[in-house]
This record gives C-alpha cells, structure tokens and sequence, in this order.
C-alpha cells in the first residue's frame, strides 16, 4: 500500500505547479509535528484473557510533512505523511507489554477552507482516506513477534490558520484517523495467529509552519 500512494504523492508534485498557476490558486508545504493519542485498544492477542492482557498504544509523538494544491479558491487537495513512535502497555495495568510500535501515517483528502490562504485567519475542514502503517519490535524474551502491517480507513479533521506573513502561516491542525487494525503473529516464518479486529480512533494534534511555493 505504501508504495503504491509515494508514486501517485509524487507525481501530483511534479504536476501541480503548472496547472495551479493558470488557474490562480497555488501550491504550499507545511513541515509539522505534534502528538498522536490513541483512544481505542489496539491488541487482543489470541489465547489470552482480554480482561488482563488487551493492549493499546501509548501517546507518541509525531513529525510529517503535508502538501497543498489548490484546485479551486476554496477547495485544495492535501497529501499528508507523519512519523512516531511508542510502547504498548497493557490497559488494565497501565504497564509497559514489551512491545514497541512505529507508526507511518499517510493520507489523501479533500480540503475546504473558508476564507483565502492571504488573508489573515482561515478555517480548513479536511476528510478523505488515511492508511496507518504500524511495524513492531518486541523486548518480551518470546519468539512470537507481530508482524508490520498497513490499515486503511477514513480520517477527517481542521485546521486554524493564522497568517505570519506573505508566504507563511501557523497552522494548528487536529486529525482523527478511523480504521479496524488486526495484525497477524509469527514465530519465524509460521503464522501462530491473528489478533482480534478492533476500530481505532487515534487522534491527532499538530503544531505547523505552511509555506507557499507556488502562487498564494
């Protein structure tokens, strides 16, 4: 999954400029981070009492990047990747499980703002399809590993704009990825099970800086 959405991220890039300019719009970059709190469990592995041994991933935080490319004065199309990581614990504990989880996040969406990217404060709302990437490392001492894997859902979110400039903004951003996540455990190479499909609802706080590259 991942590597069929880099070449379509990219190719819009490559693209986007030319097109955006006759139509008066305009291209921007917003470096970010933040943090990601997950609000769901994330693990129930087979043959062990949920009561005692459901997991769910710690508050981690994040780095990313999005790109935004005008398509009307109103509407913008948004690619958006993010980074982090954080052990699991188990829930009725609130202890560390041994396990560590990396988090790649990548979206593309349909933006709406209110008012034009020059002017000095600007409301976005955003939704379209996420995919969330978790790949893990395990410190328990077992040879039952879980292993990576990407789940695709919806997320939605907004965005306060505050302009510092002529060419940049600060951008408070707030995203709420939903998806079902099961992932599969193995002992070398044989499948010794599958976790339960649970929904999550990991939401997203960000602190960012919009560039424009390419018109306003």
């Amino acid at each position: 999954m991942i590597r069929r959405l880099v070449p379509a991220v990219t190719l819009l890039m490559a693209l986007a400029p030319g097109v955006l300019l006759g139509q008066k719009t305009g291209v921007a970059v917003t470096p970010f981070f933040g943090l990601t709190v997950p609000g769901k469990l994330l693990l129930l592995r087979p043959g062990l009492d949920p009561a005692i041994q459901a997991e769910k991933q710690a508050v981690l935080g994040l780095i990313g990047g999005r790109i935004n490319i005008g398509l009307t004065r109103s509407v913008e199309f948004q690619g958006d990747m993010g980074y982090g990581s954080s052990g699991l614990k188990v829930a009725s504990l609130a202890a560390p499980s041994g396990t560590k989880a990396s988090v790649l996040t990548m979206s593309g969406e349909l933006v709406y703002r209110n008012k034009p990217a020059v002017e000095p404060f600007s409301l976005t709302l955003h939704g379209g399809v996420g995919a969330v990437h978790r790949s893990f490392s395990e410190n328990t001492g077992t040879m039952t590993a879980l292993r990576a894997k990407t789940n695709v859902g919806a997320v939605f979110g907004a965005g306060f704009n505050f302009r510092a400039s002529r060419r940049m903004a600060v951008v408070i951003g707030i995203d709420d990825f939903i998806y079902n996540a099961s992932f599969t455990l193995a002992t070398g190479s044989q499948v010794a099970g599958v976790t339960q499909p649970l929904t999550q609802n990991d939401v997203r706080v960000s602190l960012g800086f919009r560039v424009a590259i390419a018109g306003q």
